[in-house]
């Protein structure tokens, strides 16, 4: 592919993230016009800053962070069927938070967010651990072996529920959304930031670990480094988008499998595109979560699990296609 006809799709990313953007400060249950936000209407202004904005930026922070938390996670393992909604990342949070409120009754934000990173962190690491030592001859095992991993920890999630009447808690975590999110909430958000900072600074080194250990090592880079660095990253996204938003199902798969079929598997190169990309894929499943049972809203989760699942299969069936 040329490079003008990439600077042409990544153009077209652009205005349709734009029109995106401007749809979500625009749709909601309360009235809101722009006329009526230029016009000087205090109601006006006060949806846009007190409800809309933080929303939006939210939802491009969070998709953003998910999106890049796949690519790693993607990059790590060598394979391109494995996100962190796939490999028990975000079932050993549940687990976590779980845990946590069986023994001490009552958390903020803050020590949910370590409870849920430290399980998250500890859990995915045994997951990378047991596909080092297994060798798949078709890669789309491994996002079944994954898949089977989080079952386990779920089944062991809901055992300890029923055994100590925790299941009403279990079931009111994990369901994402951006309806719920208030101030003092969205904001722990902004942490993902100065994470995605650091895998930026990573990214040449997460393209190394791609070719394998013994390459990354005739290359002067350590692999098990860059691996502990890579799986903190994930932990600490996953743990606040959790915390946070909730379960966002698929993102961390189909962005960066679709992102690459264009600009290939450079982690530098694609991180803007997967950023771009991956926030325009949540937009979209919002918006549409804010519509379908207008002035109601359904769970983001349940959109994204639909459209998700939808280009997951497409994938599987262009993987088998080209062998």
């Amino acid at each position: 592919m040329t490079k003008r006809f990439l600077m042409h799709k990544r153009l077209i990313l652009v205005i349709v993230w734009l029109i995106l953007v401007i749809l979500s400060l625009r749709i909601g249950v309360l009235d809101f016009t722009f006329k009526k936000l230029f016009s000087g209407d205090l109601e006006a202004q006060e949806v846009l800053l007190v409800s809309r904005i933080p929303r939006t930026v939210s939802i491009i922070i969070a998709a953003t962070g998910m999106s890049i938390a796949g690519l790693i996670m993607q990059s790590i393992s060598r394979n391109r069927f494995i996100s962190p909604t796939t490999a028990g990342t975000t079932d050993a949070a549940i687990l976590g938070l779980l845990l946590g409120y069986l023994l001490f009754n009552h958390l903020n934000i803050y020590q949910k967010t370590l409870i849920a990173f430290a399980f998250s962190l500890l859990l995915t690491g045994l997951f990378l651990m047991i596909l080092r030592r297994i060798r798949f001859k078709n890669v789309i095992y491994v996002p079944l072996l994954g898949m089977m991993y989080g079952a386990l920890i779920s089944a062991l999630s809901t055992f300890i529920a029923h055994r100590y009447q925790a299941s009403q808690f279990l079931s009111t975590i994990g369901v994402g959304g951006f309806h719920h999110l208030a101030q003092g909430t969205y904001e722990l958000l902004y942490i993902i930031v100065p994470v995605l900072i650091v895998a930026y600074l990573y990214a040449n080194k997460f393209s190394i670990a791609v070719l394998g250990e013994d390459f990354a090592k005739n290359l002067g880079v350590s692999y098990q480094t860059v691996t502990i660095v890579g799986l903190v990253i994930i932990a600490m996204v996953s743990s606040l988008t959790f915390v946070t938003v909730g379960m966002l199902p698929f993102i961390g798969l189909v962005v960066p499998n679709l992102v690459s079929i264009y600009y290939g598997d450079h982690v530098k190169k694609t991180m803007i595109d997967i950023a771009l990309f991956g926030s325009a894929f949540v937009l979209l499943n919002d918006i549409i979560s804010r519509l379908v049972v207008k002035p109601y809203e359904v769970p983001v989760s349940f959109t994204m699990g639909i459209t998700g699942a939808v280009i997951f299969i497409w994938l599987i069936f262009r993987r088998m296609k080209r062998g």
